[in-house]
């Protein structure tokens, strides 16, 4: 027969509980992370790297802002070489390589820290944090070459800072999403690679170089900022290349109708975001959903044609 203390399991420090009572929340620590707390040990190095490679980013700009607008203008017929030498651009080379790898490394890092803690990031069958961040030093580099005056010693660093932030952080936003999330982080990636892009197409079209230079570095910028863009899809590292070199070759194709075209001004670059919309929507569209239906043939060819149409006609 049980004793009758007048106490319950609870207030005898016993562990059982009767029916019907609810058994108070466990504070022992668990072997996985506190949701929320892995982002914050996470994000807080990543960023930094990142924001440090952004800033050195655009204090190579700004040395070359400074070596462009320096010098005394010849008239050669391509504005991005009228004050510019072998050794701006040979530099320029270099700035370029060391910021590519300086942004997937900061991706590597940020990746490996995520690993360690337990946290559960999207994986790329191809890494290319470092696409958005050269296309974006490849362009203040090219604008700054193009208008060598006082106020690229600001723009064009402040075109390479953004661009390498910008293109981090879009990836960032990308890998540590969830399915709430998906498409709001999509969008910001997709938006930063055409603004991107825009203001390169823009640098190539507004020198009117010859199509020989010209085509090739619209298909580069293009190709490599398609190629990140396909990113967003879980396809084989082969066929994501040879979308962005079919992407790259038909950009380089618009390129040698557009220079024919008599306007000057960002209004070639227009025309190329537009080619570029269509283009890019078409391929991401068919990565990520293994198709291309009506919709995406409306939403991008169509559109991208009656952009081109009203440029045609407006200016």
């Amino acid at each position: 027969m049980a004793l009758d203390t007048g106490t319950t399991p609870s207030q005898s420090g016993g562990t059982s509980a009767g029916p019907g009572t609810e058994s108070p929340p466990s504070i022992t620590a668990s072997s996985g992370a506190v949701p929320g707390s892995t982002m914050e040990i996470v994000r807080p190095p990543a960023y930094g790297r990142g924001i440090v490679v952004s800033i050195v980013a655009a204090a190579a700009v700004f040395a070359l802002a400074i070596m462009a607008s320096g010098e005394t203008p010849t008239a050669t017929g391509v504005p991005l070489t009228e004050t510019t030498n072998p050794l701006f651009w040979g530099l320029a080379v270099i700035f370029i390589a060391l910021t590519a790898a300086g942004a997937q490394y900061s991706e590597y890092t940020a990746a490996r820290a995520a690993d360690s803690l337990g946290t559960v990031r999207r994986r790329s069958s191809l890494p290319t944090a470092w696409a958005v961040p050269l296309v974006s030093e490849l362009t203040a580099i090219l604008m700054v070459a193009t208008y060598h005056n006082t106020l690229m010693l600001v723009a064009g660093p402040a075109i390479a800072f953004l661009g390498v932030t910008g293109g981090l952080l879009a990836r960032d936003l990308l890998d540590d999403s969830i399915d709430g999330n998906q498409r709001t982080a999509s969008m910001i990636h997709t938006l930063i690679i055409h603004l991107i892009a825009f203001l390169g197409l823009s640098a190539v079209y507004l020198n009117k170089m010859s199509s020989w230079v010209a085509a090739p570095l619209v298909a580069l910028i293009s190709g490599v900022l398609i190629l990140e863009a396909l990113d967003r899809g879980d396809v084989p590292v082969p066929q994501r290349v040879l979308y962005s070199v079919l992407g790259a070759g038909i950009m380089a194709q618009a390129m040698l109708v557009i220079n024919w075209w008599p306007t000057h001004g960002w209004t070639g670059g227009a025309a190329l975001l537009v080619c570029f919309f269509a283009v890019c929507g078409l391929l991401t569209a068919h990565v990520e959903r293994e198709s291309i239906g009506e919709r995406e043939v409306i939403e991008y060819g169509l559109v991208g044609l009656v952009g081109l149409v009203i440029l045609a006609f407006t200016l």
